[in-house]
């Protein structure tokens, strides 16, 4: 009886770690889209406010004189079905976010193009809500995804649905994005947001991914920054 118990006792732990290698066989890597010392692999695609690198930190400045959106974009654009996680924080009232799946401008659209999980430490609270950068005209009358739009009715039933999980600097927040095909997901610090499909003809099936410094003319938010760190990608087949 002990001879039997002792085997099946091996057999149980050597079928448990063969599931393990195979589970961990069949997962995709992570890659990290950012070295925490350099902009390698990054460049600027519009506009001219000020990034840097601090602290482990990629840190954009809203800057005085900038008329449009500055986008820093990585300068591989082939990014298609994915997931990506990143850390984030925002200095209060300013706009930013993370564009996917993005272009450059081009002879049909004289601006970066392309979708974008929002960062909103405004009153409207829309952060992880997702919008087409470039969209108006191209996506009719609205550019919102998820809400539908971004002010009025549809945007307080997002509100109340999700409640606000932004946490103001100097918290960091955990965004991740999850592309696969048409089906787009959003989270917020391990909450669920946007959840949809994107079957729009002028949908872009590949990009870049961008980080955002929203342009202003507002005086009292020149200098106020965004950060961004621990940005990583899963590829996704």
């Amino acid at each position: 009886m002990n001879y039997r118990g002792f085997s099946f006792g091996w057999l149980l732990v050597a079928l448990g770690c063969a599931a393990g290698a195979t589970g961990r066989a069949g997962e995709s890597k992570w890659t990290s889209l950012f070295d925490g010392k350099t902009l390698n692999g990054w460049h600027l695609v519009q506009g001219h406010a000020k990034f840097e690198v601090r602290d482990e930190a990629i840190v954009g400045r809203v800057t005085a004189g900038e008329t449009q959106n500055t986008f820093l974009a990585t300068e591989d654009d082939t990014f298609a079905n994915f997931i990506f996680e990143a850390e984030f924080r925002c200095d209060p009232d300013i706009n930013s976010g993370v564009n996917f799946r993005s272009r450059p401008a081009d002879e049909k659209v004289k601006r970066v193009y392309g979708l974008q999980y929002e960062i909103d430490p405004t009153a409207r609270a829309l952060t992880g809500g997702v919008q087409e950068e470039g969209g108006y005209g191209r996506r009719g009358k609205d550019n919102w995804l998820a809400p539908d739009e971004s002010s009025g009715p549809l945007r307080d039933a997002w509100n109340r649905e999700h409640g606000d999980q932004f946490q103001p600097a100097p918290a960091w927040n955990t965004m991740r994005i999850e592309v696969r095909g048409p089906h787009i997901k959003t989270w917020l610090n391990g909450h669920l947001l946007a959840d949809f499909d994107d079957n729009a003809e002028v949908a872009i099936p590949h990009g870049f991914f961008g980080l955002q410094v929203h342009a202003t003319k507002n005086e009292k938010l020149f200098g106020r920054e965004v950060a961004f760190r621990n940005l990583r990608v899963q590829i996704l087949k």
